[in-house]
């Protein structure tokens, strides 16, 4: 075998070991994946919900092994069943409440494999078929060391009483049917869930840029809307514009305008944080989403973007500066009024030279937005 060629066996076992860990790596109910960082409370309630539905399934699964115990006179077995039941039901009340459950998944997880494994001890060999989706539940919902050790343990306490309730050469063909279960049901989970990334990635992102879209970023202020209504959580919002981007284009051509976008976006990343949400909201203007800020951090904030931006060279040999309105989400009626604002005190940076931040207010909003609805093509 050539170097190179165990060069590249080298590589793709590395790339299996990869995947078969991510494929184990779980994520629909525990993790919290970077690309929510930005919508965490609709990430929780995403969680949540497939949690509930999780749970719902287990129920139909351990109501009629529970009730076939109770019917047989195997008292003991159908009592910690309904025990779990009630359990379970217990956590779909709270979820259903939007608070968190009771038990986590594992605990969960692990007192219904026990209750199938006591029940196919008692004779019931029939919710063996229930054990195969529960094991392949295990990746899904599990972190990688859990869905491992649990269901590792739940394969030994299995063997002995497969080899008791079956002939030798059945025991083996179901543990390895199980076995194959598990492994092929994680590794597709976990292309599954690459192609959701990747679709979600496709749907919320800017391609040029890779900031968020402005549809996202009009779902992430609907959110901070209502957890104003709710908590009143601040938030401010800041709108972006670059000065005589129309001018850079005509004298340096699109492909020098393209890279001044791209690198704007990359330095207003550096400033803000990871719950900030930069968004492209439509051709050389940005929003940015700041939770958790009045307008005097907001203010403070777009002040160190628009000097950094001045003082960088976003493309070489040409200084180009920014404009900013900026808006706390304090007193609006909704989140296109709160929009407007922002985009008023922007219009005000332009008009009163560029290269400025300015603050929104609410008495100047409609004669603001009147006057940029007609001379938009002009300050840009």
């Amino acid at each position: 075998m050539t170097e190179r060629q165990a060069e590249l066996t080298t590589n793709r076992w590395s790339t299996l070991k990869r995947h078969f860990s991510n494929a184990f790596s779980g994520g629909a109910i525990q993790s919290r994946r970077s690309i929510d960082v930005a919508s965490s409370s609709h990430a929780e309630e995403r969680r949540r919900h497939a949690y509930r539905y999780i749970l719902i399934a287990l129920a139909v699964v351990l109501t009629p092994v529970d009730l076939h115990q109770f019917y047989l006179g195997h008292f003991l077995p159908a009592a910690v069943g309904f025990i779990l039941l009630g359990v379970v039901f217990a956590n779909i009340w709270q979820l259903g409440r939007a608070r968190e459950a009771l038990f986590s998944p594992t605990v969960i997880l692990a007192m219904t494999l026990t209750v199938l494994l006591v029940s196919i001890y008692h004779g019931q060999t029939y919710t063996l078929y229930w054990v195969f989706p529960l094991l392949s539940l295990l990746p899904l919902v599990l972190e990688i060391r859990s869905a491992l050790w649990l269901g590792l343990v739940s394969g030994i306490l299995l063997l002995p009483i497969l080899f008791l309730s079956f002939d030798t050469n059945t025991a083996i063909i179901i543990c390895l049917s199980m076995t194959l279960t598990w492994v092929i049901s994680a590794w597709l989970i976990y292309a599954v869930s690459v192609q959701s990334r990747r679709l979600r990635s496709m749907a919320e992102t800017d391609p040029l840029t890779g900031a968020y879209n402005r549809r996202f970023f009009q779902l992430q202020a609907q959110m901070a809307f209502e957890q104003w209504q709710r908590n009143k959580r601040p938030a401010s919002v800041l709108l972006v514009d670059v000065d005589h981007f129309k001018r850079v284009n005509d004298r340096r051509g699109h492909a020098a305008g393209d890279l001044a976008l791209k690198n704007l976006v990359d330095l207003i990343t550096s400033r803000v944080r990871k719950v900030d949400t930069l968004c492209r909201y439509g051709g050389e203007e940005f929003a940015v989403l700041l939770p958790e800020t009045d307008a005097k951090g907001a203010v403070f904030v777009a002040e160190e973007i628009r000097a950094k931006v001045e003082s960088s060279r976003l493309i070489e040999s040409d200084t180009i500066t920014i404009s900013i309105g900026v808006c706390e989400l304090v007193g609006v009626e909704d989140t296109d009024q709160w929009i407007n604002l922002a985009d008023a005190a922007l219009y005000r940076a332009k008009k009163s030279g560029r290269n400025r931040v300015e603050l929104a207010t609410t008495t100047d909003a409609t004669v603001q937005v009147a006057s940029l609805e007609k001379e938009l093509p002009e300050w840009r």
